[in-house]
């Protein structure tokens, strides 16, 4: 059945626009924000801690990393919802595609502190078994944050 708009007629029943409405600006954002502001949040709270005579610097990297990760997760939901509403595309999986790239960033997020917690803890377990849990120095405190993807 064609429908009459200020620009014609258009084909269908309005099927098309049941699916370009599943995904709005707003679900992104709903989506984006909640999940990277409890990543951050989770970051801040910490986790296990891990004493370290030296501290090397990837510890401070990959932290550092991963923090910008979750950050990344929350412009990129603004920026998707921002897209979605304002540029309006024309392929329908361009929403979709901001809620994955969204999630894929907090997972990288949590598997990087993964990794440094895997890294601490083998620094930790070295440390110990080389000097009998002693440092001659200041001891430096690493402080895992735990993830939702990686145990």
């Amino acid at each position: 059945m064609k429908r009459p708009t200020h620009g014609g007629t258009r084909s269908g029943d309005g099927a098309g626009s049941a699916v370009r409405a599943a995904v709005q600006p707003h679900h992104i954002v709903a989506f984006g924000l909640p999940l990277s502001s409890a990543a951050f949040y989770e970051r801040l709270l910490g986790g296990r801690s891990y004493a370290l005579c030296d501290e090397p610097p990837l510890l401070g990297h990959l932290t550092t990393t991963a923090l910008c990760l979750v950050l990344a997760a929350a412009v990129t939901a603004v920026v998707g919802a921002w897209v979605t509403q304002e540029k309006a595309p024309r392929h329908r999986a361009v929403p979709w595609a901001f809620v994955a790239v969204i999630a894929a960033l907090i997972v990288t997020a949590d598997g990087i502190d993964a990794h440094g917690e895997r890294e601490a803890a083998a620094i930790a377990a070295q440390e110990a078994s080389d000097s009998g849990g002693g440092c001659g120095e200041a001891m430096q405190i690493y402080v895992a944050t735990p993830g939702w993807f990686f145990w």
